[in-house]
């Protein structure tokens, strides 16, 4: 029976070990050396920097080095770099969600019967708020993994999510390196 459940729910038990995995990264400064030894890389650290940028967990040190990469940058390059790398993982979280998660968590509340019941104007409210409430998560240091949840529970199609993670993450990482070109 075990067996079964592990198997049934196997992308909800890998994000679980993902999570524990990346505290023990960052308890170790594993990561912290990683993102420290970009700054040497210029734009390539921008991209590496921008990728890492996505996750809750490495959210800060890589808005740390965009802020030292971008003092010596241009501000609209490292945020259009920064950006593309972004949007790698972004896209990785979103396909995860929308094709594999949403259906294990749809299974769960089939089980346990916790089916939400919403008017039907709520919903259509919610899901036209829905890509600006996810483009304002993906631009700000809030982890995109809840934006993603939200845009792939609401079946954006991948174009739709590029153009959103694209333009939210090149706000949020401009935003980062202006800040950082003005206090120089």
């Amino acid at each position: 029976k075990t067996e079964k459940l592990i198997w049934n729910y196997k992308n909800l038990m890998i994000l679980v070990l993902s999570i524990i995995l990346a505290l023990f990264i960052l308890k170790s400064q594993f990561l912290k050396g990683i993102l420290l030894s970009l700054g040497n890389l210029e734009y390539i650290g921008v991209f590496i920097s921008g990728i890492f940028f996505t996750y809750g967990f490495t959210t800060a040190p890589s808005v740390s080095m965009i802020y030292v990469l971008s003092r010596n940058l241009n501000p609209f390059l490292v945020g259009l770099i920064g950006a593309l790398g972004a949007v790698i993982s972004d896209y990785l979280i979103f396909r995860f969600v929308k094709y594999n998660l949403s259906k294990e968590i749809k299974l769960l509340s089939d089980k346990f019967k916790f089916h939400p019941h919403l008017k039907k104007p709520y919903v259509k409210i919610l899901k036209k708020l829905a890509p600006l409430i996810a483009g304002f998560i993906i631009a700000s240091p809030l982890p995109d993994e809840l934006a993603a949840s939200i845009l792939g529970a609401i079946k954006v199609n991948d174009f739709e999510f590029f153009l959103i993670s694209l333009s939210s993450n090149f706000i949020g990482i401009l935003i980062i390196a202006l800040i950082s070109l003005f206090s120089s």
